[in-house]
Order: structure tokens, then sequence, then C-alpha cells
């Protein structure tokens, strides 16, 4: 199944292809519909079978094992949609590989990997909040230092048509794709094996490499090394949320807002252009220091409000 939706998403992608960075062709909306199947069958499943509602205990052979399995699946299919398209196509069949692994080969509620439902309007107000304090606060402080010291404004207007059109590809595909395999199936089996620091650790260090594959061609070293540790450092900060709240949904709605709010920024290039011209022990503070802070409150954030959903 994961494979046949793989050839009928890129089929798709290689008859429509995008021709612009909305992300407006027949193979985001398919991605979309494909989605539905799987959802109906996931709940008729749910009442038919009889499975369990904890995640299965395995020796950590067999965890490691299952995680590395899955990745290069995934990776299979994502390698050659970058390539290709330079469109994250594989997400949706991705979602196919999870939701199959958990019910059909391991007999295991979603639930369990934190795909719940209960309390959802809790849960997305925690998502937006964590994605506020993440990344709002993070966008704020840089802009207001380049305004400091350049005395330009670096943000001409917001678009909203892009933030739009992305948002429903980077919530439902991207984000229950990546934090249902990231988050959802790989720390939740390799907490049950390691302490919880460890399998955040380590999941964050599969979801950093997963995002190599956009600097392989053209070949980029040094923006690929940066990427993957910035994602990296993401999925330490997602994994531990994961970890406070059990629950994938606020991470599912972070994810995509995280993915498609910065579409519908028009920035002000001039006022990057003067930045360039600042010190730079002032160009140095204005790039880090806003994600210092970000990443400091939002951990904060983590610790002292977040709680299981």
């Amino acid at each position: 199944m994961y494979f046949a939706v793989s050839v009928i998403i890129l089929v798709s992608g290689h008859f429509f292809p995008t021709n612009n960075e909305y992300i407006t062709s027949i193979p985001i909306l398919l991605s979309l519909l494909l989605i539905i199947p799987i959802i109906m069958w996931c709940r008729n499943s749910d009442e038919k079978t009889k499975i369990s509602k904890e995640i299965n205990g395995r020796n950590e052979s067999a965890v490691l094992s299952w995680i590395f399995v899955l990745f290069i699946l995934a990776l299979s299919v994502r390698i050659p949609s970058v390539l290709l398209f330079d469109m994250p196509y594989e997400k949706t069949p991705l979602i196919y590989l999870i939701i199959l692994t958990i019910l059909a080969l391991e007999k295991t509620d979603v639930r369990a990997f934190g795909f719940k439902m209960k309390n959802i309007g809790k849960s997305l107000l925690s998502g937006f909040l964590f994605f506020i304090i993440l990344s709002g606060l993070a966008f704020l402080i840089l802009h207001l230092l380049i305004y400091v010291f350049t005395g330009q404004i670096s943000v001409q207007f917001y678009d909203v048509s892009p933030f739009l059109l992305t948002m429903p590809f980077m919530t439902l595909c991207v984000g229950v794709s990546e934090e249902g395999l990231f988050r959802g199936y790989m720390q939740g089996h390799l907490e049950k094996i390691y302490t919880f620091k460890r399998a955040v650790l380590i999941q964050a260090i599969f979801f950093g490499f997963w995002h190599f594959v956009w600097d392989i061609h053209p070949f980029n070293l040094g923006h690929m090394i940066l990427y993957v540790g910035y994602t990296f450092l993401i999925g330490l900060l997602f994994g531990y949320f994961y970890s406070k709240t059990r629950n994938l949904i606020p991470l599912v709605v972070a994810h995509g807002l995280f993915n498609s709010v910065p579409q519908g920024i028009v920035v002000n290039q001039s006022a990057f252009n003067a930045l360039n011209a600042v010190s730079l022990p002032c160009q140095i503070l204005t790039w880090i220091l806003p994600y210092v802070v970000s990443a400091v409150s939002a951990i904060l954030f983590i610790r002292y409000l977040a709680r299981e959903i």
C-alpha cells in the first residue's frame, strides 16, 4: 500500500507539475484526498479488530531495527520525490506506512502513539501557543533587531494567500506524517527501552538527518549541515513537548503553522542588505539571539505549562 500510494502521487506529479510556490497542483490535492481512505480504514479497523491500548514492549534490537527499516522505506520515496519534483510528495504515503504498521502489523491503538482527538480544543490551543513562543517570538525579536541596527523595517506586508494555500498540506500531510513517524512511532517505542531524554535525542537525530535531502542537488554541504543541525534542534524541542503532552495534535498544528505562516511574509530586501553593512557582532547578535530566546522560552513553556492532553 505504501509503494502503491507513492506511485500514484509521484505519477500525478509527473503529469501535473507544480508551477508555482503556492502548492496548488493536482498531486497536492490528491495527497490530501488520499488521506480520507486511510482515516476511514483506521476507524473501522479500530472498531472491528482486537488491538492493544498500550505500545507493546520489545527488546532493544527489535525496536531499533523497525525504526531503521521504516526510516529507510520513507527515504526511498522521499529522495526521488525531492530530486524529481522538489516537493515532499512522500508525506501521504508515509502516513499510510505509519498507520498500517501500527494497526495492521503491531495491532496497537493509534492513540497510544499520540493520535488523540479527545480534548481537541485544548490540543489546538496548546499547539498554537507553542508555535507563537517558538517561532513567533523569534520572528519578532529578529525583525526588531534589524530595525534597531539598520533603521529599516524588514517586512513590507503579509500576503495571506500563500498561507491559506499551503496550510492544509503542511498540516494534514507534512505535520501528521513527520510527527507520526518521529515523535509518535520512534519516540513512543524508544521510551519503552530508554530514558525519555535518550529517546528524544535519538528521534531528533533521525529528524535532523531526514532533512539532508534538500541539499543533495544542487549539492551544498554548508547549507546541508546548517539545516540538519537546525532541524535536529527543532526535533529536540518537539520531542520534549511530546514527552510532556503524549499528544501529537498540538505538534501537528505547530508543525503546520511553522511551515506555512512564513510563506506569506514579504520581506524588505534592502533592510537585509543594510544589515550586512553593520558590524559583525551586531550581525551575529541579530541572527542568534532571537532563536536562543525563543528556544529557552519554549523549554520553559514545556517544562512548566505543558501537561498531558
